[in-house]
Formats: C-alpha cells, structure tokens, sequence
C-alpha cells in the first residue's frame, strides 16, 4: 500500500508496491507531495498535479497526456523521453529539469521557467512558449520549436547533437 500525501489532506492510497509503471491516470493529485520520487513509466495522463511538489522525482518514459502541472515545483525532476502532449504546465517551475526525447507538442507552458533545463532532442511545439523562461536551457539540433521560434533569442544554449 502506497500512499501519496497531498497538502490538501487529500491523501491519495494505491493498493501497489510501487510507483514504477503505476496506473496514476485521471487522479486528484492537487497539491501532493512527490518530490524524489521514482513514476519512471507511470501513467499520469489526465491526472490533476497542479501545484505539487515534484523537485527531483523522476518521470521518465512516463505518460503525461493532458494532465495539469500548472503551478509545481518540478525542478531537478526528469522527464526524460515522456508524453507531455497537450499537458498544463503554465507557471511551473522546471528548472534544471531533464526534457531530453520528451514530446510537449500542444503542451501549455506561458509562465513556466524552464531555466537551464535540458531539452536535447525534445519536441517543444508547445502553445505559449514565448512567455516561458528559457535562460541557460541547452538544446541541440535535434529539438524541435514552433514556426518562427527562435530558441537562441530566448537564452537557450545550442549543442552538438550526440547519439
């Protein structure tokens, strides 16, 4: 039995041993309390994690489709290789955040700081991206930006792709 604490007191128990690959989709998760945690491969999609505090979890390969990460704390987290198409992620803090082969397209970010992220080979064709703080973020020829975008105007660091 896993319990995952939300600052709401809207304590969410999953009968599972474990948050790897754990069916976390369409969940009320406003506000709870994840940081360091390991979802690697967990669906989350359509869940509500707005405002959470998700500072150095790790969300890689995990599914994100359509969830809300407006307002958290997700710096230091990775995101490595996830679904984020078409996520809320207005006004959340990812700095220092691992993107590396995640897919944003759609992905809602104005306001969001993505400050010295890592973004090689992420697809950003994300809606508001430029309103989002992208200073000292690193990306490389393989990542992808919206029509008219110019990432280097932005602040982000261009790199040398690597296999």
């Amino acid at each position: 039995m896993i319990v995952i604490r939300c600052e709401t007191g809207d304590d969410v128990c999953l009968d599972a041993e474990s948050l790897v690959g754990a069916n976390l989709s369409h969940l009320n998760l406003h506000r709870a309390l994840l940081d360091g945690q390991v979802l690697r491969g967990a669906d989350l999609s359509g869940s509500e994690l707005r405002s959470a505090w998700l500072e150095g979890a790790c969300f890689e390969q995990a599914k994100l489709t359509r969830s809300s990460l407006a307002a958290c704390n997700a710096s230091r987290a990775s995101f490595a290789k996830a679904d984020l198409r078409e996520a809320m992620m207005r006004s959340g803090g990812f700095e220092e955040a691992d993107f590396s082969g995640a897919d944003l397209r759609g992905a809602k970010v104005g306001g969001a700081t993505f400050a010295r992220a890592k973004l090689h080979g992420a697809d950003f064709r994300c809606e508001g991206l430029e309103r989002a703080e992208l200073a000292g973020a690193r990306a490389d020829s393989l990542t992808r930006w919206p029509d008219d975008f110019d990432p280097v105007s932005r602040g982000v660091l261009m790199q040398s792709a690597t296999c």
